[in-house]
């Protein structure tokens, strides 16, 4: 192999495990604040944000959030391109004090949540009424679920990765969790698992929330 082939090689090799290095202590840094002791981090180089919400009701429903503030460049960061997505890719980006930000509406990866507006079709009204109290019983876990993991100061927030941005303005997909007691908690897997919601990966939904 040729020299300069193999230096490329060993230099994009290092590149990864410095990258891999400094997202881990920038996390560390970050849920250090939050009073956590260990970090369970996924094992993707995948950057990692932290977003905010302030207000619980911005959860619109099982798999929605609703303006929420992601910080996508911290002033503060010593180490440059942290991030590896472009900010103009960000939807409602803005300037403050400590970084920039992104404000938008998420919409979690992976799984598909009972509406609140249902699509009414040829359903009778009692599918519809039972998918509308399944939407409020998702959306109520989902609340609360971001209430027990929010930090102590009482700002709610959680963590996002892998944001794939679509068709719709102002929205993304995104996976979300939390760290708690050196925990990592995916969002997505908590709601299945208590029958909020379903694996989903696009095109046509087929589980019918209004079911007996």
């Amino acid at each position: 192999m040729p020299r300069d082939i193999l230096n490329r090689n060993q230099i994009l090799q290092f590149a990864t495990i410095v990258r891999k290095i400094t997202l881990t202590l920038l996390l560390s840094l970050s849920i250090a604040a939050c009073g956590t002791s260990k970090i369970l981090i996924n094992d993707s180089a995948a950057p990692i944000y932290y977003g905010t919400i302030k207000n619980i009701d911005q959860v619109y429903d099982g798999d929605t959030i609703q303006d929420v503030s992601i910080r996508i460049y911290p002033f503060n960061n010593f180490i440059p391109s942290v991030s590896e997505m472009p900010l103009t890719i960000w939807p409602g980006v803005e300037r403050r004090q400590d970084g920039i930000y992104s404000l938008i509406n998420i919409r979690i990866s992976g799984i598909d949540a009972p509406e609140k507006r249902p699509v009414r079709g040829d359903r009778t009204e009692e599918s519809i009424q039972r998918e509308k109290a399944r939407a409020e019983a998702a959306t109520n876990f989902l609340k609360q679920l971001i209430l027990e993991n929010s930090k102590a100061d009482g700002e709610l927030g959680f963590y996002i990765q892998n944001p794939e941005f679509g068709t719709y303005a102002g929205r993304i997909v995104a996976d979300i969790f939390f760290f708690n007691g050196g925990i990592s908690i995916n969002v997505a897997d908590e709601m299945i698992d208590n029958g909020h919601a379903v694996t989903y990966s696009g095109g046509t939904k087929t589980h019918d929330w209004g079911a007996e």
